[in-house]
């Protein structure tokens, strides 16, 4: 049987067999409709590593490079995980939290370098397609190879990062050299870039460097599901350290009755795969809720017109990532400006035919 199948149905196990001498706990639940404040604190630690790219783009990517690049890294911000846990304890006789935060995925800096410098990625509908004199796609560069050493590109990513301290920490990729915490690939991905993977590896780091105590407890999120190679290292760190977790994953739906039964009353209905409010159109859901907050932090944190950058080969004028959606086709009824208007159409989401 493969190994990393064997080390799922060992983590599986951990979590239905009763074993003597444990010394920490571990619970998983589920968070399913948007209640309380998990969305807004997952929300807001997103930011943090949107503010970071900005930082990025600003040093390191000074040129005008095309639409479909930027489309990239917004899909690879917004798709990576965030996790937020927090390490409580007691120090001289003084409860105490600190926060760690972390997002899945490389380090930021291989990711804008990926978008930026690597082969042009597929388009979608809707992008706008560069003029004929610019290579289509970027044929003449090299494919990126992704770093040797994530470790130490995580860790040059740290000058472009704000707002952490000893009490809101950073979970960066950390060497394994002394961790009792040992990943493993599940569906092909390595799970050590999971962000609640990254926390706690950081919180044993800590714990090793006795800058937090043995013995407090752990609560936190992360904005997904949570995988067997996380979970076994939850076990691992609760019982080496003597910690009880409690962790809350999200899933994108609910169990069926549940969701039948607020159908039914009328409360909620179904908009695609989507669970939404019957009246507003909201979702319901929490994981669909961050998912649209995380979008729209992206969406202006990268907006090219933010950075005062234009599109590679588009004239700029005043124009933001709404290039990215297909034009508004006028009604028959209307004129081309609109309503009642002769004026040629100016809608900002329209492109302009190439410059010679």
């Amino acid at each position: 049987m493969p190994r990393t199948v064997l080390a799922v149905l060992a983590c599986s196990l951990l979590f239905l067999v009763p074993c003597k001498g444990r010394t920490g706990s571990v619970t998983v639940d589920n968070i399913g409709l948007d209640e309380g404040n998990t969305t807004g604190l997952l929300e807001a630690t997103s930011q943090r590593y949107v503010d970071a790219v900005r930082a990025i783009i600003r040093e390191r990517y000074k040129d005008e490079y095309l639409a479909i690049r930027w489309e990239a890294l917004e899909a690879a911000l917004t798709n990576a995980d965030v996790a937020r846990l927090e390490y409580r304890f007691v120090l001289d006789g003084e409860a105490r939290v600190r926060v760690y935060h972390a997002l899945g995925g490389a380090p930021l800096g291989a990711m804008a370098q990926s978008a930026f410098d690597g082969p042009t990625p597929a388009g979608t509908p809707g992008s706008p397609e560069p003029p004929d004199d610019l290579e289509w796609p970027d044929s003449h560069r090299s494919p990126i190879a992704e770093p040797v050493d994530y470790t130490a590109a995580d860790a040059e990513d740290n000058a472009f990062y704000s707002g952490f301290s000893d009490t809101d920490v950073r979970a960066r990729i950390l060497p394994s050299t002394g961790s009792v915490l040992e990943p493993f690939d599940v569906d092909g991905i390595d799970r050590a870039m999971d962000p609640e993977f990254k926390v706690l590896r950081a919180i044993e780091h800590d714990l090793q460097s006795h800058a937090i105590p043995h013995g407090g407890s752990i609560r936190g999120a992360v904005g997904g599901a949570t995988c067997g190679s996380c979970r076994a290292a939850m076990q691992t760190l609760a019982n080496t350290y003597d910690i009880d977790i409690h962790l809350t994953q999200m899933f994108g739906s609910l169990p069926g009755k549940q969701r039948d039964a607020l159908i039914a009353s009328g409360k909620a209905k179904l908009r695609g795969r989507r669970l939404v409010d019957s009246e507003s159109g909201r979702s319901l859901l929490a994981r669909d809720v961050l998912a649209d907050a995380r979008e729209q932090q992206v969406k202006r944190g990268l907006n090219p017109l933010s950075l005062e950058r234009s599109f590679k080969g588009i004239p700029w004028r005043p124009r933001s990532f709404r290039l990215l959606v297909p034009p508004r086709q006028p009604h028959p009824a209307e004129g081309p400006g609109g309503p009642g208007s002769t004026a040629p159409n100016t809608d900002a989401t329209e492109l302009p035919p190439p410059q010679c």
